[in-house]
């Protein structure tokens, strides 16, 4: 009777042992946190120098609840984060082809990446004369603008209001460039001031007329380059 009286409780204890395993295994498992998978229809729409992101949740959030987001442009370093499904990235360079990703972000760290959005291009709202800031002409444009009419023998000028517009260099760099209406439609113009250009001005001069065309008046672009003075990069009968 000792005998069996013994060995009862030794086959318990290794049974409740292996059930003490299996519940702590169970709760491992269950409790286990895991990366949530990529988050889905990513979509952007561009600005000016900046793009507005959005997305669908991903489909798994890996068993924990997605603490927030975070977006990505390519090229570049530039990002955002976000609680909910959207987010706008500033500091774009306007005229570049840009697209996003997004991961989602939960205890267990960075899920999937989603995959690229659609390509979008920020581009600046367009400008004219009137919303160019002016000044008042300084002498050595004035000077480099009456000597460029007196060799053409189209002088003497005047420079309308004394006034010249100052003008954003990036945007009005040489080549082909793109901007927004008002009405959401694109519009392209050419630029003429050197890249390396540190300021540019526009000045509306009325001058005698052109032996072949007659015309009196031009819009005439002025730019400085390091090393250099102001010098004429563009004339034309519009701005």
């Amino acid at each position: 009777m000792s005998v069996a009286f013994w060995k009862r409780p030794m086959v318990i204890a290794g049974m409740a042992t292996v059930v003490v395993a299996v519940i702590v295994l169970v709760a491992i498992t269950t409790n286990r946190v895991s990366n949530a998978s990529a988050p889905l229809s990513v979509h952007a729409v561009a600005g000016d120098a900046s793009a507005t992101i959005t997305w669908s949740p991903p489909s798994s959030s890996g068993g924990r609840a997605i603490d927030h987001y975070v977006v990505s442009a390519n090229p570049g370093v530039k990002s955002c984060t976000a609680a909910l499904t959207s987010c706008t990235i500033e500091g774009l360079t306007n005229e570049t082809v840009y697209t996003f990703t997004v991961v989602a972000m939960n205890s267990g760290g960075a899920g999937a990446r989603s995959s690229p959005s659609n390509s979008v291009t920020p581009l600046a709202a367009c400008t004219g004369p009137a919303d160019w800031p002016t000044r008042a002409v300084t002498a050595d444009v004035r000077r480099v603008v009456t000597q460029y009419y007196a060799t053409r023998h189209l002088a003497p000028i005047t420079i309308e209001n004394n006034r010249e517009m100052v003008l954003n260099v990036a945007e009005q760099s040489k080549g082909v460039h793109h901007c927004t209406n008002p009405d959401g439609s694109v519009s392209g113009y050419v630029g003429a001031v050197p890249a390396n250009a540190t300021a540019a001005v526009m000045v509306q001069v009325a001058h005698l007329p052109y032996p072949v065309t007659g015309s009196t008046g031009s819009f005439v672009t002025l730019a400085t380059t390091p090393g250099t003075g102001w010098k004429v990069v563009n004339e034309g009968t519009g701005p």
